[in-house]
C-alpha cells in the first residue's frame, strides 16, 4: 500500500495538518486557528464542533496540493476531557488541561486512593488535573447532572477526530496516562481500582488501544466533508509530545528534546517505569518506554499574552524577539513569573499566578519584554535540573520542535540560561510528522514502531551553543533570585486566586 501520510495536530491556540511522503518530506501543509474559551475565571473550553470546521478547511487545503491518500493519524494536546453521545457527537466543550474548576473533586480522589503518595503510587502520577481528568468528570457528573445522562463515552480530542472520522470510539495509551484511572505500568486496561475510586461507570470507558492500531476507516459521511478518500485507514494517534517523540527517535533512556507550543515541555525517555512527582509520566507510544514531561503551562503563552493582552500592536513574535534585544541579559534587574495559568512543572500550583518583580521608575518595555523570555527559560532550568537530581542526566544539547523553532533569539536566551545548546528541528512540525507515522504503520506501509524506514527528524547543522558561564553572569545572580520567588510568594498567591 502506498500514499502520502496525513498528520492531523491538533492543539490549543491551532489545527495544523501536513502530508508528507514515506520517507518524513512534507509535501503540503495548513494551519486553522482556534481559540479556548474562558467562559468564567480559571475555567477554559474548546469548541469542539469549531474544532471540526478547522479540522476539515485545512484537511481540504492539504489534499488540494497533494497525491493520493495512504493514512491518516492524530496528534492531540493532551489532556483534554470529551463527553460523547452514542452518534460519537460532542455533548459539551472540551476541558482542556488550562481548566482548573474541578480542584475540589481531585481533593475527593485524592482521599477516596488513601491520599497523594497512594495515588501516585497506585497511577505513576501525581494528583493533578493535568494527571487526572477523572477529577473533571466528577464536577461534570454533579454540575451538570442532566447532560451526563446522555454520556455514552468519554475519551480526549483523537477520541472526538477518530468517531468524526471513522464512527469508532477508543482511547489510546499516551492520552489514558492522564486519565487518573489507568496504571502506567498497564498499558492496555483500565483500573477496576481507580474507576471505583473515582465513582465513574465502568461502561463510558472506551477501549484503549494502541497509538499506532487502526482504529478504523474515513467514512462515506467524513469523506464527503473532508475531501478524504472513503476507505482510507485511520490510527488511533496519540499525544502531542508523544508524536513528537516517536518522529524525533527519542527511543533510549535519558534521551531528550524541547517542544513549544502554547506551553512548553521538555521530555525525557524512560526505559524503566522510574517515576518523579515533579514530571507528568505517560506510557510512550514504544511498549516498554516511558515519558517523563516537565512541563510548563504557558511558557509560549506568555509571550502570546504580552501580544494579545498587553501590547496588541507587537503583532509578531519578531516584533518581541527585536524589543528583547534592547535590553540586556538579566533585563535590567526585571524578573517575570510565567504562572499566567497556575501552573505545572516545576511548581505544580493551579492558585500560582503570574509576577513582574523588580520594576522600577527606569525599568523599559524591553524589559519587561526580555523578562518574559527570560522568565520561562528560567523554569525550563530548574526542570533540567531536578531530572539532573533525580536521573543523574543532564542533555549535553536539546533538539527543539514547535512554533518557537523559529525564533534563534528566544533558542539564545534559553541556551544561555540552562548552559545547554540549542538544535532546533529542521521540520519544526515533529507531531504532525508523528502522527502520520502512526497513520503509516496503522495501513500496514510502515511494518511497526521498529520499522528501519521510519523517517526520523534531524537538527539543523548550526547549534546555538550557549555564551561563555563568565559572560552569563547576569543570568546566574537572577536565577538565584528566581529560583526563591514561588516559595516567597506562594500565600500572596493563593489569597489573590
Amino acid at each position: 500500500m502506498s500514499g502520502v501520510l496525513i498528520g492531523i495536530d491538533a492543539g490549543t491556540s491551532g489545527i495544523k495538518v501536513g502530508a508528507f511522503s514515506r520517507d518524513g518530506t512534507l509535501i503540503s501543509k495548513a494551519h486553522r486557528p482556534i481559540s479556548i474559551v474562558t467562559p468564567l475565571p480559571r475555567w477554559a473550553e474548546i469548541d469542539l464542533e469549531h474544532y471540526w470546521i478547522a479540522v476539515t478547511d485545512a484537511l481540504v487545503e492539504v489534499l488540494q496540493a497533494s497525491g493520493p491518500v495512504g493514512a491518516v493519524g492524530f496528534s492531540t494536546t493532551c489532556p483534554t476531557t470529551v463527553l460523547l453521545d452514542r452518534e460519537g457527537n460532542p455533548l459539551r466543550p472540551g476541558i482542556p488541561y488550562l481548566d482548573n474548576r474541578a480542584v475540589d473533586d481531585l481533593t475527593a480522589i485524592g482521599e477516596a486512593a488513601g491520599g497523594r503518595e497512594a495515588f501516585f503510587s497506585l497511577t505513576g502520577n501525581r494528583l493533578s488535573l493535568s494527571t487526572c481528568t477523572a477529577g473533571t468528570l466528577r464536577w461534570i457528573q454533579r454540575e451538570e447532572a442532566a447532560l451526563w445522562t446522555h454520556v455514552a463515552s468519554i475519551g480526549f480530542l483523537n477520541t472526538f477526530l477518530a468517531a468524526r472520522l471513522t464512527g469508532r470510539v477508543a482511547v489510546d495509551w499516551t492520552q489514558a496516562s492522564y486519565s487518573g484511572l489507568f496504571s502506567l505500568t498497564k498499558a492496555n486496561a483500565w483500573s477496576t481500582a481507580l474507576i471505583e475510586m473515582a465513582g465513574m461507570p465502568a461502561d463510558i470507558l472506551p477501549p484503549i488501544v494502541a497509538p499506532f492500531a487502526p482504529i478504523g476507516t474515513v467514512t462515506l459521511q467524513a469523506a464527503q466533508v473532508t475531501g478524504l478518500p472513503a476507505g482510507t485507514p485511520v490510527a488511533m494517534g496519540a499525544a502531542d509530545t508523544a508524536a513528537a517523540s516517536f518522529a524525533l527517535g527519542i527511543r533510549e533512556a535519558g534521551a531528550a528534546f524541547e517542544s513549544v507550543g502554547t506551553s512548553g515541555v521538555i521530555t525525557f525517555c524512560l526505559g524503566q517505569p522510574d517515576f518523579d512527582k515533579t514530571f507528568l509520566n505517560r506510557c510512550h507510544i514504544l511498549p516498554g518506554r516511558w515519558l517523563a514531561h516537565g512541563a510548563m503551562s504557558t511558557l509560549g503563552g506568555a509571550l502570546a499574552w504580552l501580544r494579545h493582552r498587553v501590547w496588541p500592536e507587537l503583532r509578531s513574535l519578531a516584533e518581541l524577539e527585536h524589543l528583547a534585544l534592547e535590553s540586556t541579559p538579566g533585563a535590567n534587574g526585571l524578573v517575570f513569573l510565567p504562572y499566567l495559568a497556575g501552573e505545572r512543572s516545576p511548581i505544580w500550583d493551579s492558585h500560582a499566578s503570574g509576577a513582574w518583580i523588580g520594576l522600577r521608575l527606569d525599568s523599559t518595555r524591553a524589559d519587561m519584554v526580555r523578562s518574559v523570555f527570560e522568565g520561562g527559560a528560567y523554569a525550563l532550568r530548574q526542570i533540567v535540573e531536578r531530572a539532573e537530581l533525580r536521573w543523574n542526566w543532564r542533555p549535553e544539547s536539546l533538539l527543539s520542535v514547535g512554533g518557537g523553532t523559529c525564533s534563534r533569539t528566544w533558542h539564545q536566551i534559553k541556551a544561555d540560561i540552562l548552559g545547554i545548546a540549542y538544535l532546533p528541528a529542521t521540520v519544526p512540525d515533529a507531531s504532525a510528522l508523528g502522527a502520520a507515522m502512526l497513520g503509516g504503520i496503522a495501513a500496514g506501509i510502515f511494518t511497526g514502531v521498529d520499522d528501519p524506514t521510519l523517517p526520523k527528524l534531524v537538527a539543523e547543522v548550526d547549534p546555538i551553543v550557549p555564551c561563555p558561564r563568565e559572560q552569563c553572569a547576569a543570568y546566574e545572580k537572577t536565577f538565584r533570585v528566581y529560583d526563591s520567588l514561588y516559595p516567597t510568594l506562594r500565600e500572596a498567591m493563593h489569597a489573590l486566586a
